[in-house]
């Protein structure tokens, strides 16, 4: 559609980096002190519209943001986010779809003959 999405999507971030640090002390006051703490966090949602100039408006912004989903996409944006999130405290979460496939490659090279863990053809 000869839409910028770069230019769009820095528009956006733009209005939640100008929304943050105008409300930066207020963020401070309610998450219980400095800058220098680091026991919590807290997850915002934005809403932002974009007009038929492709211009961001900041609608709201949510705290505590329901996490629940009504689409697919929807769905698939909050997987992230949460993924995104539980990284960020420091989890390391595993990728059960690359762990089935390397589960599904090493069985299929078992099937022909590899020896998956010598990577060579199993003598018969």
């Amino acid at each position: 559609m000869g839409v910028d999405y770069n230019s769009v999507f820095n528009g956006i971030k733009d209005v939640i980096i100008k929304t943050v640090l105008s409300a930066e002390q207020t963020i401070l006051q309610c998450n219980g002190g400095s800058k220098g703490k680091s026991s919590c966090f807290e997850i915002y949602g934005f809403d932002i519209l974009i007009d038929a100039k492709l211009r961001p408006w900041l609608l709201e912004v949510n705290v505590s943001p329901s996490l629940s989903s009504s689409s697919p996409m929807d769905k698939q944006i909050k997987t992230l986010l949460l993924s995104d999130s539980f990284y960020l405290v420091g989890f390391r979460l595993l990728d059960r779809k690359k762990l089935e496939m390397e589960k599904a490659i090493t069985e299929k090279q078992r099937l022909l003959g590899f020896d998956p863990k010598k990577k060579e053809k199993i003598s018969e």
